[in-house]
């Protein structure tokens, strides 16, 4: 199961929130882009399993963190699988320097889990 977006699109955009600070654990991405690059894809993995280890049934949605210096955002990705598990590509994602980024997990309680930080972007 794959879920694929556009950074750039409505859809996200419509569930883009600027947000104070973002969660504690929320690291720096670890290195700059090519010199001309500010778009990449993101990709990740739902998961299938709570922070207890226990199969996933009430997976609302996840929401990618990302802040520079400047501002703090959230984007909620809805999932259309309550189990999790679905492999998540974001195209056209623009990245800033010194940029952090991570993403997290909510279930249909709002209960959000701690974050998870994302591998190095390809441009």
């Amino acid at each position: 199961m794959v879920l694929e977006k556009n950074a750039q699109g409505s859809e996200l955009r419509n569930e883009t929130r600027d947000v104070e600070k973002l969660p504690d654990g929320c690291p720096t991405l670890p290195s700059p882009l090519p010199a001309g690059k500010n778009l990449v894809t993101l990709s990740y993995q739902e998961p299938t399993t709570n922070q207890n280890g226990a199969p996933l049934t009430d997976l609302l949605y996840t929401t990618i963190y990302l802040g520079s210096l400047e501002k703090a955002q959230a984007i909620h990705v809805w999932t259309n699988n309550p189990r999790g598990g679905a492999f998540v590509i974001i195209r056209d994602f623009a990245v800033l320097p010194e940029m952090k980024l991570c993403v997290t997990a909510t279930n249909w309680a709002r209960k959000e889990s701690v974050p998870t930080p994302l591998t190095q972007p390809t441009p």
